[in-house]
């Protein structure tokens, strides 16, 4: 989660194809990879940002796909926190984005720190309504777990996703945006 949290920021400061290790170190180990202890000597460059907005989802954005028939908006919250039920305490309101469909970004994982298949998860999101095609804004709390749902998304060829990094955080403290609660077929 943390891992596709940086990679998101880094992409969406401009660096072309961030890219992540799935499953982290161990996997690698446990792949037989080779590893190198000795130290390397590393050059300092200069990045400069160049924000790149079709990755980013605002407010705004989210407002619109969630009233769009073309649009989708994920929550991959608990769901509790998708509910209603269970708020944080830096959050002044409970809820989800109206039309907001839950789909728990511990969805996306493998038990081993990696994806689950990419079949087995299509096949869900399918079956709740998402095409290949679609718009689609993923929000949770402050986009961490969204960015982890980001990926996975992306990696299944959803090439239309965005993360709605300010997420619940920000949408609960605006009060001129509504909120939805209680449960869902979703």
């Amino acid at each position: 989660m943390r891992a596709a949290r940086v990679a998101w920021l880094l992409e969406y400061a401009g660096m072309r194809t961030p890219l992540m290790l799935e499953g982290g170190f161990r996997a690698w180990k446990d792949s037989k990879y080779p590893v190198e202890m000795r130290g390397r000597v590393t050059v300092p460059t200069i990045f400069k940002a160049h924000p790149d907005p079709s990755v980013l989802a605002t407010a705004s954005h989210v407002r619109s796909l969630s009233t769009s028939p073309t649009g989708f908006v994920l929550d991959v919250r608990s769901r509790g926190e998708f509910d209603g039920s269970e708020n944080r305490e830096c959050c002044p309101r409970s809820g989800r984005v109206p039309g907001a469909v839950w789909f728990e970004w511990t969805n996306f994982l493998s038990g081993k720190g990696g994806f689950r298949s990419r079949r087995s998860i299509s096949k869900q999101l399918r079956s709740m309504g998402l095409q290949l095609g679609s718009d689609i804004a993923v929000y949770c709390h402050r986009g961490a777990r969204a960015a982890a749902a980001f990926y996975a998304l992306r990696s299944m060829g959803y090439s239309r996703a965005r993360n709605y990094v300010g997420s619940w955080h920000e949408w609960s403290s605006k009060k001129n945006l509504p909120t939805e609660l209680g449960r869902t077929k979703s």
